[in-house]
């Protein structure tokens, strides 16, 4: 390894999903990487043996694959390292900083003797962060696995990692790594530990405040970039005060490492939305239908499917909430639930609309707009109000009061199905 290269690592522990939290952690890691021209190394953390499971490991991998957060080595598991954690603790016994202790219920596991109960690192957000009162602690468990600060600091230094970023609840942990770096006689790698995530109410962001999994916003139809884009933001600002990227690409070329903070993150659930909204709206439709083909129970209308996409996509905020937009435009629509609501004049604005449907075909947006602007005219020239025209042909088409342009429903629904609509709504259908 060149003595300037950067090598970080992701290290998932498969005891259950990937939270926001950890996502977090991966992404500043990444991007610390590409920035550096670095190495990301790719490490699971499975010493857990009651906890881990390889159905965690395999759901945590798709989620940062759908992150798109790459590694370039491993993955490593630890528990199929035994051999080199073994070799290390023997050089610890050696020099005579080990011992081995049972509890009350008999369970033997072997204890670090550090020489030091105290001591001090450098932080790169933190600056010297000190520390004391350490007890001797478990290096090899009961059950012959290594405990996470040991086979976290032989691993490091096996792969020579340079840098960790990691959330300041690690605090604590990091003294103890020290002491197992100098014990080991190693070099430690140099940490950054950023400030928490905070829900609304100031207090440690966990499920209680609706903290969701990545794959459940991944469920919820939030994209990729929206997350990373957000996530970006709690512990990092953008020189220029900018707060949405277009992608991860731009996101790793804009991003700097000196524009890190150890001051706590607020999580805003209602921001992450509107982000989300934002890219939801900048998608071509080719590429939202591509997106949203997972979420819709059946296909879209044959050969109508993009006007489809374009008439729900400025109202979604979540892909999630397709189906039910998309049935708000095509679903079957009963005119006794809205009669009350129609003005005196709207026997002859579905009339006029009928009339006005009778040969065409409506296979696109203009055809459709065309329509429309013609039914504006004939309103005028009859002194309707553009509420008591297009009103009741809303209703007509979905039975809503409300919805996209009133281009689109025409061009949804096509002239036939327009007008047998409308007529059933005018009592003729």
């Amino acid at each position: 390894m060149s003595p300037w290269e950067v090598r970080v690592r992701f290290a998932p522990s498969p005891t259950g999903p990937l939270h926001l939290g950890g996502a977090r952690t991966a992404l500043f890691n990444y991007l610390f990487a590409r920035h550096h021209g670095g190495t990301v190394v790719l490490r699971i953390e499975d010493t857990d043996t009651v906890r881990s499971t390889s159905g965690f490991e395999s759901a945590q991998m798709e989620d940062l694959a759908w992150l798109g957060l790459r590694f370039d080595e491993g993955p490593y598991r630890q528990s199929e390292r035994g051999e080199l954690y073994a070799a290390a603790l023997a050089r610890l016994a050696e020099r005579g900083l080990t011992y081995e202790a049972a509890d009350e219920a008999g369970r033997k596991a072997v204890y670090l003797r550090p020489r030091e109960r105290g001591g001090g690192f450098q932080d790169g957000l933190r600056g010297e962060v000190g520390f004391g009162g350490i007890e001797d602690f478990v290096i090899r468990k009961s059950d012959g696995t290594p405990s996470y600060n040991f086979a976290a600091v032989v691993d490091d230094g096996a792969m020579e990692i340079t840098h960790v970023i990691r959330g300041e609840e690690h605090l604590s942990n990091t003294a103890r790594q020290y002491l197992l770096y100098e014990a080991l006689g190693g070099e430690p790698p140099e940490f950054l530990h950023l400030g928490l995530v905070l829900g609304p109410d100031g207090r440690k962001l966990s499920k209680r405040h609706g903290a969701a999994s990545v794959a459940e916003h991944r469920r919820e139809g939030y994209l990729p970039e929206a997350l990373v884009s957000y996530l970006a933001l709690l512990g990092w600002s953008h020189p220029g005060s900018r707060e949405e990227f277009a992608d991860l690409g731009e996101l790793a070329r804009e991003w700097d490492p000196g524009r890190l903070g150890a001051s706590p993150a607020t999580f805003d659930a209602d921001r992450l939305l509107a982000i989300n909204a934002g890219k939801i709206r900048a998608l071509s439709p080719e590429e939202l239908w591509r997106r949203l083909e997972p979420f819709l129970p059946g296909p879209l209308p044959e050969g109508r499917e993009l006007l489809v996409v374009e008439a729900v996509q400025q109202e979604l905020r979540r892909l999630s909430e397709a189906p039910s937009l998309v049935e708000e435009l095509t679903g079957p629509v009963d005119p006794g639930s809205f009669a009350g609501e129609l003005p005196e004049t709207s026997g002859e604005v579905f009339d006029r609309a009928a009339w006005e449907l009778r040969g065409r075909s409506l296979d696109s947006l203009e055809e459709a707009r065309e329509l429309v602007g013609e039914l504006r005219s004939w309103g005028r020239e009859r002194g309707l109000k553009t509420r008591d025209l297009l009103h009741p042909l809303r209703l007509a088409l979905t039975g809503r009061d409300r919805g996209p342009e009133m281009a689109y429903l025409f061009a949804v629904l096509g002239a036939r199905e327009s007008r047998e609509r409308i007529e059933r709504a005018s009592g003729r259908g």
